[in-house]
């Protein structure tokens, strides 16, 4: 299994929870013929995501204009989720590769406007921080 389906596994699993809260079983079904360091990868990163879900939500809402998160797919809000989680906690993980992946995810499981989209909430969410004082 590549990162790629790795982080595929990690959307299907958010959006499952949105539908069914039971995350043991989530996990156990989502990675049950997964091994080793991509099973630790989904299990370790699935579990980051839900322990600063607080925070990623108040982080995309402070960057979707003229939407409220309510609006958004649950597909396009569980890619959402993973790219601010990566981009902002998983240091070993290059931002743009993050932005790239969920994009092209966006492409396979959701609407064609969604890839333009969520580029672009990604772009705000990821643009360095400008130090006027300098």
């Amino acid at each position: 299994m590549t990162r790629r389906e790795a982080r595929e596994t990690i959307m299907q699993m958010l959006y499952e929870k949105t539908v069914q809260d039971d995350i043991d079983r989530i996990i156990g079904e989502r990675t049950n013929e997964v091994k080793g360091k991509v099973k630790n990868f989904i299990i370790d990163e699935f579990e980051a995501i839900l322990d600063n879900e607080q925070e990623i939500e108040h982080i995309l809402e402070k960057s979707v204009t003229n939407w409220s998160l309510d609006r958004i797919s649950k597909v396009d809000h569980a890619i959402l989720k993973m790219a601010v989680y990566e981009i902002k906690w998983a240091k070993d993980i290059p931002e743009k590769v993050s932005i790239n992946e969920c994009i092209e995810i966006a492409k396979m499981y959701s609407t064609e406007k969604s890839a333009n989209f969520i580029n672009g909430i990604l772009g705000r969410i990821n643009q360095p921080v400008v130090n006027v004082c300098e």
